[in-house]
């Protein structure tokens, strides 16, 4: 997926992530995050189009959210990008994507001030 196909920009983060993968949890990191999906650094992506139950904290807040997603691409071993596997969200509560976004647009604006200095 290109930089020109997102309808929002990525957020760099580190947010520990559990997911499914068959009969336990994972535990990931989430490297960046939009409005519409993330990025899961593991060592093993999963199939493209597996669905993925990944349970979230982002920071400062002590819900623990629940979303569902598709994986849209992987990428595997490679020294220019870490490995791991896009995701999609595809069910996620009102109130935990408004959260999203408010972390994503936070966040953005963070970036922005500090790059004009």
């Amino acid at each position: 997926m290109g930089e020109d196909n997102r309808e929002s920009p990525r957020i760099a983060t580190n947010i520990e992530v559990r997911f499914r993968e068959k009969s336990s949890f994972v535990r990931s990191y989430m490297l960046n995050v939009n409005k519409g999906g993330l990025f899961l650094r593991t060592e093993r992506p999963l199939n493209i189009d597996a669905e993925v139950v990944m349970h979230v904290r982002l920071p400062d807040d002590q819900e623990i959210m629940t979303i569902e997603g598709r994986v849209v691409w992987t990428n595997a071993k490679s020294k220019a990008f870490p490995t791991g596997m896009g995701i999609q969200f595809t069910k996620i509560a009102p109130g935990h994507h408004d959260k999203i976004n408010a972390f994503v647009e936070a966040n953005r604006a963070e970036i922005q001030k500090l790059s004009v200095l």
